[in-house]
């Protein structure tokens, strides 16, 4: 099979997004020419809807998440012949909000938004998982991508075990993380870091910003199974290898 570039990013979280990687990733994308791109999900941040938000949360305007949100994904979508959307559980929000909410006015707004996200897809020629640790899954060689089902210290040990042969990439985390399983076919999974703001208010609380990092992850997909790179934020930098060659 002829070798398949990818970048596969995700957690973006609208206008929480880090204006910083955003920048670097977009450019990178230009530089590597991606064959395939991959939105790992939490594109918008959407937490005026999320259960237990406080006053100020439910008070705050979502247009600028909307608008920001999708001027990203827009932007992503423009690298690559294949792009593929794999909704998170931020996502989610808006699609529960369409069924679940016993106010009209407000399961109105929540089906135009869904139907929103629709047109995207649409105009951008994109393909779009729902959040669902069985459904939400998009396969490419020996590569496995989802959003990211398990937020524990070892998620990453909780995602090698779950999906199996090969390699599955993941967000959810916004930590940057590697496992490799003891098993007889290799299992191992990759969490790639987050493209967002790491001190939203909402969890000035949580000891677990404490390892969130920006980052994304690339590669290729080959006959031979796979490569993936991590790029990492250093100092407000992404030094990454670009010029991959084979031997």
């Amino acid at each position: 099979m002829k070798p398949i570039k990818f970048v596969a990013a995700g957690d973006i979280h609208g206008d929480e997004q880090d204006p910083t990687t955003i920048k670097a990733l977009l450019s990178f994308c230009a530089d590597y020419k991606p064959d395939l791109v991959v939105n790992l999900g939490d594109n918008w941040d959407f937490r005026a809807i999320r259960r237990g938000a406080d006053d100020t949360d439910q008070a705050s305007s979502l247009q600028r998440d909307w608008d920001e949100g999708e001027e990203f994904i827009r932007a992503f979508f423009r690298h690559g012949q294949e792009r593929i959307f794999l909704r998170g559980n931020h996502d989610e929000r808006i699609y529960d909000m369409s069924t679940n909410v016993r106010s009209g006015v407000a399961r109105d707004y929540a089906l135009d938004g869904c139907n929103n996200i629709e047109t995207i897809m649409k105009e951008t020629r994109g393909k779009m998982y729902p959040y669902d640790s069985t459904n939400g899954i998009y396969k490419q060689g020996s590569l496995t991508f989802v959003h990211g089902y398990g937020a524990s210290l070892h998620g990453a040990k909780q995602h090698a075990d779950a999906y199996g042969a090969g390699a599955v990439l993941f967000g959810h985390t916004h930590a940057i993380d590697y496992y490799k399983s003891v098993s007889i076919d290799s299992r191992e999974a990759y969490n790639i870091g987050c493209c967002c703001n790491k001190t939203p208010s909402y969890t000035r609380g949580q000891m677990r910003r404490l390892r969130w990092q920006h980052g994304w992850a690339f590669g290729l997909i080959h006959e031979h199974g796979h490569d993936v790179f991590q790029a990492k934020e250093r100092n407000g930098k992404f030094i990454v290898p670009t010029n991959i060659k084979t031997f």
